[in-house]
């Protein structure tokens, strides 16, 4: 019976261990989004992303019509064109250069909230009805300037080579003229091996 239970005691221990060791497997390395992930690519990495951002949101800040407007503009984000052959959130990068702005800008400019325009709406219908308190009822504001992007892509493949040059360009635009009043870009060129899946 002892050696039973001990052999009861030892399988459940080895069953344990294992299933400690299936799930320590299951969480990958956390590392900084700027390191290199080493898993090869030609595409658009994590760090382009956040560089891009940093670039831009400073550039727009030295804008004159952002640096010396009256009052604060305001900006709605438009959807970016992504006309390379990689497979990638392509609002990533305005929602990170909208980050940046309104972490850094200091009350220069205001983003709108296109994107949740029917519960704004919907808010805005509660308060007027007095379903919802509200000091102060005001209009939803009208866009200054939609800030979008394209990126553009050019691929070249030769055996299990492959070569990506990638220009990732973004405009502010203003809503009344349709003038571009800023445009600034980041490319990238890579060459690595193909095999590489970017989702």
């Amino acid at each position: 019976m002892r050696k039973i239970l001990l052999l009861f005691l030892i399988a459940i221990a080895c069953a344990a261990g294992c299933q400690k060791t299936e799930y320590s497997q299951s969480y990958g390395n956390t590392v900084s989004p700027d390191a290199d992930d080493q898993l090869g690519g030609t595409g658009i990495e994590s760090a382009d992303i956040r560089t891009v951002a940093i670039k831009m949101a400073t550039s727009i800040l030295d804008t004159p019509e952002i640096m010396n407007a009256d009052g604060m503009p305001r900006i709605a984000l438009l959807p970016v064109k992504n006309n390379t052959r990689f497979v990638i959130s392509k609002d990533i990068f305005t929602q990170k250069i909208r980050i940046e702005l309104n972490r850094n800008a200091q009350g220069k400019v205001r983003f709108l909230a296109r994107d949740r325009m029917e519960d704004i709406l919907q808010e805005r219908d509660d308060k007027r009805e007095g379903l919802t308190s509200a000091n102060k009822i005001v209009s939803v504001m009208g866009a200054d300037f939609f800030l979008t992007g394209e990126l553009t892509g050019l691929a070249k493949a030769s055996g299990g080579n492959r070569s990506d040059y990638i220009l990732m360009s973004f405009q502010l635009i203003d809503t009344e003229t349709s003038d571009i009043i800023w445009e600034d870009a980041y490319e990238i060129k890579r060459v690595g091996v193909t095999g590489t899946v970017y989702q």
